[in-house]
């Protein structure tokens, strides 16, 4: 049996807590227990020790047979270093002039702000391993999209384009950022065109971008966010809760999520003269675990309403977490192209799950038939106060079938079973014959 060469290019990958390192590291095994070697191309993670911090359990998660490269970052994150002894002199006197020289610079060879600068050590780095050991395929994850600039590095080599996002529009505005017609649009239709496939998280981006280039829309596919199963992944145990625990997991990003909302609702269906009830929020305040004064505020002075923050928490602890919760919080930002990575790991818990987002967002889509579900159908403390006592009125008398049924639903969003068939597809794309599957290790399997 053959075994493919996949190059696997991911700006961000563990030990990173970058919001893509989640579904990165869940390709790239896939692949590796499909039977591939496979190389994942990768920025220095001294990187993200400056800017967003490192997870060391997350890096065990990955499957022991993937080689990993990394290399320089290029300058692509020197705005978001906050190192003052690194400083020079220009970016001291002129902060807004040395930054405006950094962003132009980095736009020589890709029209990315900052994140350009990747495209050379990058592609540099792609020939060597190429050059090393030929490669049969190329998978670019972005953003950054510089990534796809990447992909092309090496000739008649066919690659893959994963979005997870849009470059041509924003995903929470819906705001357009360039034009088909554009220069960027003009490069990007190009790169879609010469694409062996092309992946998108949900139906509402890929429709979008099959508008905007009707010419590759044969080649693009809807490969759905799962979930992958932690240490501690079980079904949960069915019982009466009469003070309910509510779980929150994940980056806050609180400017645009419906937080002050959320806090309104809490406030109404669990005020002193309601039953208690607590809501436990884990993750990281922002992308880069930073937090204005404001946000601290709310969880410092939320305590006496059983509001609290926790921290952040490595994903291989996330099972733990969910399983000392009674219900979940999904608060998500407001967009009918946002999922949000956590929704189908929410799902796969069997836990009952409290909407507190846009009704018209795409994980609507997945949380409609989900028999544990209650969505806040307004963004107001009525609607959201509505959806936090239905939930803890459940959990007082829990239908053990309902739970049951929760927890069978949830599972069909296991990541392995959502790739399985399209890298099936891309064996034949690369030549190669039927699949040579690893055997999981002996935690992977416990999972």
């Amino acid at each position: 049996m053959n075994k493919p060469h996949l190059l696997y290019i991911a700006f961000a990958f563990p030990p990173s807590t970058a919001s893509s390192v989640y579904r990165c590291t869940a390709v790239a095994n896939a692949f590796a227990e499909d039977g591939w070697d496979v190389t994942v191309l990768t920025v220095d993670p001294q990187v993200w020790s400056q800017i967003s911090g490192v997870d060391a359990k997350l890096a065990e998660s990955v499957h022991p047979g993937i080689r990993i490269v990394a290399v320089n970052d290029g300058g692509a994150e020197e705005p978001a270093k906050g190192d003052l002894r690194r400083y020079s002199r220009f970016r001291i006197e002129a902060p807004y002039l040395w930054k405006d020289a950094l962003r132009r610079r980095s736009r020589r060879n890709f029209p990315e702000d900052f994140h350009g600068a990747w495209l050379k050590p990058a592609s540099e780095a792609a020939r060597r391993i190429h050059a090393e050991k030929p490669v049969d395929l190329v998978m670019a994850s972005a953003s950054p999209y510089v990534a796809f600039g990447v992909a092309r590095a090496l000739e008649g080599v066919p690659y893959v384009m994963d979005y997870r996002d849009a470059w041509a529009f924003n995903t929470i505005s819906g705001a357009e950022d360039f034009t088909p017609d554009s220069t960027v649009g003009q490069r990007e239709a190009e790169y879609l065109r010469e694409a062996a496939q092309v992946w998108f998280v949900n139906s509402q981006i890929r429709d979008e971008y099959a508008r905007r280039y009707p010419e590759s829309a044969h080649l693009m596919r809807v490969v759905a966010n799962g979930f992958d199963p932690q240490p501690g992944h079980a079904r949960p145990a069915v019982q009466p809760a009469e003070r309910p625990s509510f779980g929150y997991l994940g980056t806050l990003q609180y400017v645009n999520m419906p937080l002050q909302e959320f806090l309104d609702g809490w406030s109404a269906a669990f005020g002193p003269d309601s039953p208690q009830a607590e809501a436990v929020f884990r993750g990281k305040l922002s992308a880069s675990g930073a937090a204005g004064a404001e946000i601290l505020e709310i969880f410092g002075t939320g305590r006496e309403n059983g509001l609290r923050y926790d921290g952040p928490i490595s994903k291989r602890d996330v099972a733990g977490f969910y399983g000392s919760m009674d219900a979940l919080i999904l608060l998500l930002s407001s967009g009918k192209y946002v999922t949000g990575g956590k929704t189908t790991e929410y799902l796969a818990t069997g836990l009952p799950i409290v909407s507190v987002h846009d009704m018209e967002n795409a994980a609507t889509d997945l949380l409609r038939a989900y028999p544990l579900w209650f969505p806040a159908k307004e963004l107001t403390p009525e609607g959201i106060s509505n959806a936090l006592r239905d939930c803890a009125q459940a959990l007082q008398e829990p239908d053990e079938k309902r739970w049951a049924a929760a927890w069978a639903y949830g599972q069909q969003f296991l990541r392995s079973t959502i790739l399985e068939p399209v890298i099936a597809e891309l064996r034949e794309i690369a030549g190669c014959g039927a699949a040579n599957p690893q055997p999981a290790t002996e935690e992977r399997s416990q999972a």
